[in-house]
């Protein structure tokens, strides 16, 4: 079995006119909303074998947080490729996952991922929002078994349902 943990990245600061996009920062919000999902996931017993992040400043600030709690001795593997990505985009990094690992993290961005849940999964998420994470699971060996359809969605997870007190 393989699984991978789909998340995007958590909420971003527009308050900085003339920082490009790539290098926009996680707001206020995104640091809480990254350590809550991330305390949620340990606590479920998810054990993340590696960390693959788009390389875009608050892409690696949430995963740097997951990175933290699950993987501390471990690098991000920082792919640049999943940077205005596209599903399939996605789908190449994943069939490049070692056989050695059962479970990941790929930290992305919208539309991307939330088209990629689908591609996998068949289409049950409609829209992750930001620090949302889908949990797909899939009944092969290797990596590049994985197919389209292929996924089971475990779990479908993001902020809102776990910090009632944090505000839009």
């Amino acid at each position: 079995m393989k699984t991978i943990l789909f998340a995007r990245h958590a909420k971003s600061s527009w308050d900085q006119p003339g920082v490009d996009d790539f290098d926009r920062p996680l707001n206020d919000r995104g640091d809480v909303d990254v350590s809550v999902m991330a305390l949620y996931l340990q606590q479920c017993g998810y054990l993340i074998h590696q960390i693959i992040s788009s390389d875009a400043a608050r892409a690696l600030a949430t995963a740097t947080e997951y990175k933290n709690c699950f993987t501390p001795d471990k690098e991000i593997s920082r792919q640049h490729s999943l940077y205005l990505a596209s599903h399939t985009d996605i789908a190449d990094v994943v069939k490049q996952v070692s056989a050695d690992y059962s479970t990941v993290m790929i930290v992305g961005h919208n539309p991307a991922m939330t088209d990629v849940v689908r591609y996998y999964s068949g289409g049950s998420v409609q829209h992750m929002p930001t620090c949302s994470v889908a949990i797909v699971q899939f009944d092969v060996s290797d990596w590049k078994e994985i197919k389209a359809g292929s996924g089971d969605l475990l779990a479908f997870e993001y902020p809102k349902k776990h910090n009632q007190g944090i505000p839009d």
